[in-house]
């Protein structure tokens, strides 16, 4: 947020620059950090019980096994706490983005009364009316200082939230002698990159992909510069394409010699032509005709494939991260009736959830399932049958 005068509101400026992109991001990172803490340490204890596949019994192991498994307590407690922070921080977004919208439309609701509003958000009648609008004046200036105020009432109340969740970490450590002086686990304003090793391209698709895929809040989130093809499922392939173009894929052909949405090579969206009923190619919203143009262009190819069975408890939650996809890639979903796909999701990685390691994707699908949903199909017509995905792992720009 930009920093606020001592009488605790904000100028007219710093009001209209007010963003909250950091704490997005940090609730992000704080998610990831806090599942890859609790999966790591996790795989130590498992490991202390049978490493290698061998089952170590004896004192030594006792020994070990008792650290690991008190480690992995204390470190699922610290995990809470970066949980806490990230859900403060989205739902400080929510809220710091409406009392902004408010105090802008307070801004503009003088202004379209022909008033001025001024850097330190005095309200001035410049109209020239006789005799002055005083009063109304007046009401529009306190209707604006007043949410203006509470635009940085929240936001140092949110600050104060988070530091409060993430107090705890700056106490804890994992020294052998619980009396020495405790070594922090991390530092919560600088958790790790949730995307290290990962190219820029992949970087921009993964924030992208996080910020539109909605949430158990908001589970129909859409970008609103692209057009929504329907709620229930109909715009998931959409949202893929959108999520590859924010990595810097490139739109393909420009419809002019096309007049049913484009030819098997083509991949566009509203680029410019405006062509009335050939706005975007079927490769850019239909998931069949997106994944044959992805893997016949050389934008990406199949690295492996699962069958999807009746019963999904039979099916490996990590199936895509073993097949090779890395985050940024996508899943194409073949369904039960025809074989043909039909449903298509971004994969992001794994996560803990309930207890167990799963692979995750973001999607535009029916339901409040589209943000960091396990890979599996939630619905029917995509398992038994006919049913099957395919892992495609895609070539971004510069990669």
């Amino acid at each position: 947020m930009p920093a606020v005068a001592d009488t605790g509101i904000p100028s007219l400026s710093q009001i209209l620059a007010w963003g909250t992109k950091h704490l997005s991001q940090a609730a992000a990172d704080w998610e990831v950090t806090a599942e890859h803490w609790e999966s790591t340490f996790t795989n130590v204890h498992n490991g202390t019980l049978s490493p290698g596949g061998t089952t170590w019994s004896g004192v030594a192991a006792d020994a070990a096994q008792e650290r690991a498994l008190a480690d992995l307590v204390k470190v699922r407690g610290l995990a809470d706490g970066l949980q806490e922070a990230a859900t403060i921080a989205r739902r400080g977004v929510d809220q710091l983005d409406y009392l902004k919208t408010q105090a802008i439309d307070a801004v503009n609701a003088a202004r379209g009364a022909k008033f001025t509003v001024s850097e330190n958000l005095a309200v001035l009648d410049t109209s020239g009316s006789k005799p002055p609008r005083i009063g109304a004046a007046q009401q529009h200036a306190t209707t604006i200082a007043a949410r203006a105020a509470a635009l940085s009432t929240a936001d140092n109340e949110v600050a104060a939230k988070i530091t409060a969740a993430t107090a705890e970490l700056t106490h804890h450590g994992f020294s052998d002698d619980e009396d020495k002086t405790a070594q922090a686990l991390d530092s919560p304003t600088a958790p790790a990159d949730p995307y290290g090793g990962l190219s820029e391209a992949r970087r921009r698709a993964l924030e992208y992909a996080d910020r539109w895929a909605g949430n158990a809040g908001d589970p129909h989130r859409a970008n609103p510069d692209y057009e929504n093809f329907g709620d229930g499922g109909g715009d998931c392939t959409n949202f893929a394409s959108q999520v590859m173009r924010a990595g810097g894929f490139r739109d393909a052909g420009d419809g002019i010699d096309d007049w049913h949405r484009g030819d098997a090579d083509d991949w566009y969206y509203n680029n410019g032509l405006h062509i009335p009923g050939n706005e975007n190619s079927n490769t850019w919203s239909v998931a069949q005709a997106n994944r044959d143009f992805i893997v016949n262009s050389g934008r990406g190819h199949v690295v492996g494939t699962s069958p999807m069975p009746a019963n999904l408890a039979a099916l490996d939650p990590l199936a895509p991260s073993k097949a090779g996809l890395m985050p940024g890639d996508l899943i194409y979903y073949h369904d039960e009736a025809t074989g043909t796909i039909n449903h298509t999701a971004v994969y992001l990685g794994q996560q803990l959830q309930g207890g167990r390691l799963v692979d995750v994707v973001d999607q535009h699908a029916n339901g409040a399932n589209n943000f960091h949903n396990d890979w599996m199909p939630d619905g029917s017509g995509f398992n038994g049958g006919s049913a099957s995905s395919e892992f495609v792992h895609l070539t971004y720009p510069g990669e």
